[in-house]
């Protein structure tokens, strides 16, 4: 069974780890299983507000190399050109890891975060701390270890759950309901500096078909909410599908919203779709939740997520 078909332990709630003049990384979704570590991270270079010509001016100004970081836990002479992310042992040995890699540049928001670069690994099983390594030599980041707090083998053990077996919590949906097409309320958020705001869990399942809340993320008036769509491959794709729908509720209202950003694919028979959505954080500690799956034979079904304080 796949990572993405199975509820771990949430592992750290997320937050900056490193946050300097060239440089800043926080946690975005930290979740511990048997199986191994699953880790998200966000690092952020500030941004540059400098028109193209200034920066052309500040190059031929500039004398000199820029000063580059010195290495101690990277080998001497290593392939990347982006931020490592490793671990160390118990013998204080770094180990680096590859992780799947996606960035932005920044300059497509008004009064963006600046350009990032956002990696998910898997590393190892680890309970009770891990000394997490990051290093970005050429643009003068250093080599910095942080550690982090973990559940122990006994909670992870007892809190991994499949989402085919997982505690499921829903309702019907009240009826009538008022349905309409929200607007965007908010553009980029830095995810990686907010807080998680409730645990993983399965929002609706059928026999073959499950959607998962996989991260809730409170920055700020905002929650960034990361939700697994998955289902059997040739039902999904018959219907030319890209998962689940998402709607807030309150009261008689249901607002629909747009996935903020989402990827979809299928393989070995299974249809997978990640979709992240930013809706405003409601009063009262209670995100009521609609969530519809038709093309998977999901009914809408109605879900209360209580919410952690920041």
């Amino acid at each position: 069974m796949s990572m993405a078909e199975t509820l771990g332990v949430l592992a750290h709630r997320g937050g900056l780890l490193v946050d300097r003049p060239e440089l800043s990384v926080g946690v975005v979704r930290a979740v511990c299983r048997p199986s191994g570590l699953e880790l998200e991270l966000l690092a952020r270079r500030p941004l540059d507000r400098r028109t193209a010509s200034e920066r052309q001016a500040d190059i031929r100004a500039r004398r000199g190399a820029p000063s580059v970081a010195p290495r101690r836990l990277l080998p001497p002479f290593d392939e990347g050109i982006e931020l490592r992310v490793g671990w160390l042992d118990q013998g204080g040995r770094a180990h680096w890891e590859f992780g799947s890699c996606s960035s932005s540049s920044g300059d497509h928001f008004e009064g963006t975060n600046g350009p990032s670069l956002r990696t998910v690994l898997r590393l190892p099983p680890m309970f009770d701390h891990v000394s997490v390594v990051l290093a970005w030599p050429e643009i003068g980041f250093p080599e910095t270890v942080v550690g982090l707090p973990l559940p122990d083998r006994a909670t992870v053990e007892r809190g991994t759950v499949s989402i085919w077996k997982a505690p499921l919590a829903v309702r019907r949906a009240p009826d009538p309901l008022n349905h309409r097409t929200g607007d965007p309320a908010f553009e980029e958020l830095a995810v990686e500096a907010g807080r998680v705001a409730a645990q993983p869990q399965v929002l609706s399942r059928g026999d073959d078909a499950a959607v998962v809340l996989t991260r809730l993320t409170a920055v700020g008036e905002a929650l960034s909410m990361e939700i697994l769509s998955i289902a059997d491959e040739v039902r999904a794709h018959a219907a030319a599908d890209n998962g689940a729908s998402i709607a807030v509720v309150h009261d008689r209202d249901a607002v629909w919203i747009g996935p903020h950003s989402g990827s979809s694919g299928g393989g070995s028979g299974v249809f997978r779709s990640t979709a992240e959505f930013i809706v405003s954080r409601p009063a009262g500690g209670v995100l009521a939740l609609m969530v519809a799956w038709p093309a998977a034979g999901l009914p809408d079904v109605c879900v209360e997520i209580p919410l952690h304080d920041p």
